[in-house]
């Protein structure tokens, strides 16, 4: 199915005009030394429901940061659709005081110790990527969302 036929079959299901719904584009949940399929399998479950990504990345890469309310269909690993998010609420906050409440929405780690140290592997990683310079107050974008729509195939945990 393309990502054209499974956005319509949404507006179907959800009895929405194209006119009036939104569409902020696609979204693939991959992650260096991390399976996408993984990540993918966590947002579907529900266990993930928040993003983090280094406030300098958007800059450097002359993106423009989330919004609450922009929604985004979710492609597998074959580029396939199998779900539809929106996003509820974007902060920026310095890395050092990312609050486990919050940081434990990436549904991936058991404490907020061990998140900190993926999350600075992470950080690490982007700095060299794109150039800047990665520090323990360097500004996060936290995006929250929920998944709105899953296409009948996709597998919830």
């Amino acid at each position: 199915m393309t990502t054209a036929e499974f956005w319509k079959s949404y507006l179907k299901a959800t009895n929405q005009k194209a006119e009036n719904a939104v569409y902020s584009g696609e979204l693939v949940f991959e992650d260096s030394g991390f399976t996408g399929q993984t990540q993918l399998s966590l947002v579907l479950s529900g266990a993930k429901t928040a993003t983090f990504t280094p406030f300098d990345s958007f800059e450097i890469n002359r993106e423009s940061i989330p919004v609450a309310g922009e929604v985004y269909v979710v492609l597998d690993s074959e580029e396939e659709p199998v779900a539809i998010l929106e996003v509820t609420n974007v902060t920026v906050i310095p890395f050092n005081e990312i609050p486990w409440d919050l940081a434990a929405r990436d549904g991936e780690n058991e404490n907020l110790s061990d998140w900190q140290d993926k999350m600075r592997e992470f950080l690490e990683d982007e700095a060299d990527l794109c150039g800047f310079e990665a520090r323990e107050d360097s500004k996060i974008v936290c995006e929250i969302f929920r998944v709105i729509y899953q296409n009948s195939n996709s597998s919830q945990s």
